[in-house]
């Protein structure tokens, strides 16, 4: 899925006054058919003023409203209201368990289209994530 966000960042010396509004996209994927999530990014939704999810393959934008934001591992949780953005979407199913190294997975990455990657795992690791400074598991 491709997320499409309006952001407009506050204006911390004009609380009253917001800034410019800016366009960017990211990606995302659906983890729950039944209770409609989407997850993506928490950097691409930060201060966003409209979101919109995009299916592959459709020239149709849906509205999509942010359900929870984990700043702390960069993690969005999404939902679309519109029925016909469901219909026929397949859930990506998330392993219960951490890989190990050398395991297979899959990477998908976004820009003009969506592309998906395979490859293993190099290294599991502790690292900062820099939008709350959290170290997790990257």
């Amino acid at each position: 899925v491709k997320v499409w966000c309006v952001h407009s960042t506050p204006n911390f010396s004009l609380p009253w006054q917001r800034r410019r509004q800016e366009r960017s996209t990211g990606s995302g994927f659906c983890i729950d058919l039944e209770r409609r999530i989407l997850i993506t990014n928490a950097h691409c939704v930060e201060w966003h003023a409209q979101v919109k999810a995009q299916r592959r393959g459709s020239d149709v934008k849906h509205l999509a409203k942010v359900l929870s934001v984990g700043w702390e591992c960069d993690a969005a949780v999404l939902t679309v209201e519109d029925d016909e953005f469901w219909e026929g979407l397949q859930a990506v199913k998330l392993s219960p368990k951490l890989p190990h190294l050398e395991e297979d997975v899959l990477s998908s990455a976004s820009r003009d289209t969506i592309s998906v990657t395979s490859g293993v795992i190099s290294r599991i690791e502790v690292t900062t994530y820099t939008q709350a400074s959290a170290e997790l598991l990257g």
